[in-house]
């Protein structure tokens, strides 16, 4: 696989950090899983004021221009952002899928791979439960 650039890598956390948001509760595994990707980034410590300046929609561009593999790893590291603390949230899925449909990343994540986590959120449209590719 392709080495991530710094762009890059600064984008997918981005978006990893927005997920970790979209239900405006921050669990203490989510920041760890935040954590463990920025550390195997190995970024500098000026990454940070770099990920505040980054709009997400230029974050999503640069995902968009990796290779499909690549992609498919973005779209894992938003996955696993998602199920970290055991309760899937609408908006974080609603994210997961609209970050895929603007990067073009085959959807993989379906809320029916996890029967035993809580489901959190307005899920009122069917399409939002399943892998909508």
């Amino acid at each position: 696989m392709e080495e991530l650039t710094y762009k890059d890598k600064i984008a997918i956390i981005k978006v990893l950090n927005e997920i970790l948001h979209a239900d405006n509760i921050v669990h203490d595994s989510e920041i760890a899983y935040l954590n463990e990707v920025i550390q195997s980034f190995t970024l500098d410590d000026g990454y940070k004021e770099d990920i505040n300046q980054l709009m997400t929609l230029q974050a999503l561009s640069t995902i968009r221009s990796l290779p499909v593999e690549q992609k498919g790893a973005v779209a894992k590291m938003m996955g696993k952002m998602i199920v970290i603390d055991k309760d899937i949230n609408y908006n974080e899925v609603k994210l997961y899928n609209a970050f895929c449909e603007s990067c073009d990343i085959e959807k993989d994540f379906n809320v029916d791979d996890y029967p035993e986590f809580s489901l959190s959120g307005p899920f009122v449209n069917p399409e939002d439960l399943i892998n909508c590719n």
